[in-house]
């Protein structure tokens, strides 16, 4: 055990002293935030699926069983998605980033208390809209969580911190997930969005907590002059002026839409299998519980020590080669197992290693490239290659019943283009913090100058 002993004390010994208080509470609020999600997430997807399992949906002279119509619903998402850009740019400008995080703590609290009197006996409104809600919660809160984290922290301290912040998200996965396949069969969905307003008091704390102990003048406060550009725009204004973060939207993009093909062979194959309603929810929260288990595990056992030792481009490439293996094992098997088995991989490695190097690509950035451009990126970027999917998804399965597992084909595909974007990102990088006159005295990569 000594190479464990080793590996623990590479990743935590680095951190500073001054540095501990903000990251455990930052992990703290991510735990809240990513605990809400994974309660959310089976719920909303287990509503669908079962609804529309039922009562298909009929459009265009299709007939869609719940995993298609899920595919619609990803499709309605990018129009809530590009809402969300605006008012989050909007919001952006006018309120400084601690507060940001109260209205939308607030805002969504108050949703979920709404949502919990209608969940049990849903009808088609509140199925759709749940569905919607909860991937608008992961864009905006989500969001807005890294763009104030980034805010806070040097490229250095990135690679120190984040192993720490990026455990209190996977163990937050993990409870949330928990918290669905303990309690849904036996008590329903609504005591569940009640305990989602639970965490949003936590972070809103958090954020009061942060504000005092930070001391650094960057808070997110309207501009001297007026802004000439519109909200709706001046996000994807500021990724296409700049190669970098063009190289980190392709990046997304491909990760995204790699990830809903991943995920359309899971619900495909969990809607064939297993006919009770709640059996689906507490499916997926069983797979979300598997997903929290190896997100720790790598969390604290790779991240830290892969970015401090061979930078971020090594630990950039994990998710795309492991999406790879798994996709050419469902080819050969399209067994339930092995599509939950894929997932867990995909969404474990995304969580931990994939999240804390992609997040640690923004922080040499300005200001509102953190905010505005990560925005765009994050809110409809990653929905629009979400949509893109939808093309692959539906457009196979109308082909053939026995289809999805031909989609396999299409992410070893897009693999390739994820790899082209790893290697453009993590050298655009590696110029940035060279560049950096403001650079953290501890090495932005690993050892070894060719590290990236």
């Amino acid at each position: 055990m000594r190479w464990l002993r080793a590996i623990f004390v590479r990743q935590y010994s680095s951190i500073r002293p001054e540095e501990w208080p903000k990251a455990l509470l930052l992990s703290a609020y991510f735990f809240l935030l990513i605990a809400t999600y994974w309660v959310l997430k089976p719920v909303k997807r287990g509503l669908l699926i079962d609804h529309f399992s039922h009562d298909p949906l009929h459009i265009l002279g299709f007939s869609l069983g719940g995993a298609e119509a899920e595919q619609v619903a990803k499709v309605m998402n990018v129009v809530g998605a590009y809402l969300a850009v605006i008012l989050f740019t909007w919001m952006a400008r006018r309120l400084r980033r601690e507060r940001l995080v109260l209205v939308f703590t607030a805002l969504f609290a108050a949703v979920f208390a709404a949502y919990s009197q209608a969940v049990d006996h849903p009808g088609e409104f509140t199925v759709w809209s749940l569905y919607m809600l909860g991937d608008l919660f992961n864009t905006l809160m989500v969001g807005l969580f890294w763009a104030y984290t980034n805010d806070l922290t040097t490229a250095g301290g990135a690679k120190r911190t984040y192993n720490v912040i990026g455990l209190g998200g996977v163990l937050g996965g993990f409870a949330g997930a928990s918290m669905v396949s303990i309690l849904v069969q036996d008590f329903g969905r609504a005591p569940l969005m009640l305990l989602c307003i639970v965490p949003m008091a936590g972070i809103a704390v958090i954020a009061v907590l942060m504000r005092r102990l930070d001391r650094s003048p960057r808070p997110v406060a309207p501009p001297p002059q007026p802004h000439n550009i519109s909200a709706a725009i001046e996000g994807g204004q500021l990724v296409l002026r700049s190669w970098y973060l063009v190289s980190i939207a392709g990046l997304v993009a491909s990760y995204e839409l790699v990830s809903s093909v991943v995920d359309f062979q899971l619900a495909v194959t969990v809607e064939r299998t297993i006919s009770d309603a709640l059996a689906k929810d507490a499916f997926f929260a069983t797979v979300g519980q598997a997903i929290g288990i190896m997100s720790v595990l790598v969390q604290l056992l790779l991240t830290g020590f892969v970015m401090q030792k061979y930078g971020l481009r090594a630990a950039l490439l994990f998710l795309p080669v492991a999406v790879a293996l798994g996709s050419l094992g469902f080819l050969a098997m399209p067994a339930l197992a092995f599509a939950a088995a894929i997932s867990v991989s995909d969404n474990a490695l995304n969580y931990s290693i994939n999240q804390s190097a992609k997040e640690a690509l923004y922080t040499p950035t300005s200001a509102d490239e953190k905010y505005k451009a990560k925005a765009f990126i994050d809110m409809f970027v990653q929905r629009m290659a979400k949509s893109g999917s939808v093309v692959f998804n539906l457009g196979l399965s109308a082909v053939a019943v026995t289809a999805v597992r031909w989609l396999s084909l299409v992410t070893l595909a897009i693999v390739a283009i994820w790899l082209i974007m790893v290697f453009a990102a993590s050298r655009g990088f590696r110029r940035l913090t060279e560049r950096s006159t403001k650079r953290d005295d501890s090495p932005v990569w690993g050892e070894g100058s060719e590290a990236a």
